[in-house]
């Protein structure tokens, strides 16, 4: 094989590997119909929390950010998918959830556990929130 062809092969390889590396970017803040609340991953941190509206002294709308009662810990990472556990004690709510990226602007997330002692399985579909969004 010529030093071009060899070159071409190579470069056409890395960029995949770099657009595949890009596609799994999980950092962000994420979005749903599903949800008023949003989600927001940086590495292995996770936070969950929701806008409400309240009136200022001199009655202007002012939003407060309120954090979920939850708490979320990252469990492993393997390709496109994140799994974490993630529980609200006061509501005996206990559940794995796995985020699978399903590309640089979308993402599922699957609760799987317990809630008050049954069963709960629910599915949510992400959307990447843009500045420009909202």
């Amino acid at each position: 094989m010529k030093y071009k062809t060899k070159a071409i092969i190579y470069t056409v390889l890395f960029a995949l590997y770099v657009c595949d590396v890009a596609a799994q970017d999980f950092n962000g803040s994420w979005g749903t119909d599903d949800s008023n609340y949003y989600l927001t991953i940086n590495g292995e941190n996770f936070s969950t929390y929701k806008f409400t509206p309240n009136k200022s002294n001199n009655k202007e709308l002012k939003w407060n950010k309120v954090y979920s009662p939850g708490k979320e810990v990252f469990i492993k990472k393997e390709d496109n998918v994140i799994v974490t556990n993630y529980w609200i004690d006061e509501q005996e709510y206990y559940v794995k959830v796995t985020y699978t990226l399903i590309n640089d602007q979308n993402m599922k997330a699957e609760f799987n556990g317990k809630l008050k002692g049954e069963f709960y399985y629910s599915v949510i579909n992400y959307k990447k929130v843009k500045i420009e969004d909202r």
